[in-house]
């Protein structure tokens, strides 16, 4: 799993007020020293024993929860859900974090947004396909480090990012789905793993993956590439998946229709090298084994004379 960085947990930490997040679950605080005392919110509570204390940005329950800590394990306490959860929460609502930036001044939040929907209920098929590819495209754009890893790369254009649609899947897809438990949040996500997005386990197919999506000439998503950015992965964790079912789409496939001489690659990463590297007359087959029918295809169409292996 993609670690949060330590500094983004710090600034959290740091920078959203424990003292608005509790104003907004409801309650009156009240200034005894250094510190705000409040009813704790986590049990029935009659006499205050919530403690704030704003200098350290930290709360402690003196009563019969005893639970305590920072702005992350508020909104865990709060919305009762997960620490990966709780930080996407935060981020979203902290947009100098979301941003990656370390030069925006501190932003003291009221609350903290519930993430905004990402599909639609009755969108069909493609259309779900195409919000997974715009969700996770926008996620690369706001992920030091999958930009970090595109960098150790070389691969530093970014209109690559946004003409190739690159994407990160850093497993906060399913925060975004209506919960499993609802009808619709049950459904949602029986479509997605029908799709392959999704595994049975409910976890994302590409989780912690760069991702490439492949299209076909008609613009419809047809298959998505998902290249692991971490090292030193658990023995037997594959570094290169697809989603299931057959590899198809040509990768670039404009570039067959302005040159009869295309350069093809092995890989995807080696394609995008050879892209950045101003070398725009390639694509790619889908491993050693991995040219297809829709390549060949490609290849008779558009009258690709000569075709140089790299």
């Amino acid at each position: 799993m993609a670690r949060i960085p330590d500094i983004e947990l710090e600034r959290l930490k740091c920078e959203v007020s424990l003292e608005r997040l509790a104003e907004a679950c409801g309650v009156k605080l009240e200034r005894r020293g250094a510190d705000l005392f409040g009813l704790c919110p986590f049990h029935e509570d009659r006499e205050p024993s919530l403690v704030i204390t704003p200098e350290k940005n930290l709360w402690h329950c003196l009563g019969a929860c005893q639970a305590g800590g920072s702005v992350i394990d508020w909104v865990m306490k709060a919305e009762g859900v997960s620490f990966r959860h709780a930080v996407e929460l935060l981020r979203a609502d902290l947009p100098s974090l979301a941003a990656g930036s370390s030069s925006s001044p501190p932003v003291k939040t009221s609350t903290v947004r519930k993430l905004p929907g990402l599909v639609d209920a009755d969108a069909d098929d493609q259309a779900l396909l195409r919000q997974v590819v715009d969700y996770y495209h926008a996620t690369l754009k706001e992920s030091p480090e999958a930009l970090a890893y595109l960098q150790s790369r070389g691969l530093v254009d970014g209109e690559m990012i946004d003409r190739f649609q690159l994407g990160f899947a850093n497993r906060t897809l399913g925060y975004r789905l209506p919960a499993k438990n609802r009808a619709e949040g049950a459904a949602i996500r029986g479509r997605l793993q029908e799709l392959g997005i999704l595994r049975k386990s409910g976890h994302e197919h590409l989780r912690g993956s760069l991702v490439i999506p492949l299209f076909g000439e008609d613009g419809r998503v047809v298959q998505m590439y998902g290249r692991k950015i971490t090292a030193g992965l658990r023995k037997g964790t594959p570094s290169h998946l697809y989603l299931p079912g057959p590899q198809r789409g040509v990768w670039n496939a404009r570039a067959l229709a302005a040159s009869r001489e295309i350069i093809l690659c092995e890989s995807l990463m080696d394609a995008l090298t050879f892209w950045c590297a101003g070398l725009r007359h390639v694509t790619t087959a889908y491993g050693t084994n991995g040219l297809t029918d829709d390549h060949w295809e490609a290849f008779r169409r558009h009258g690709t004379e000569r075709r140089r292996g790299a």
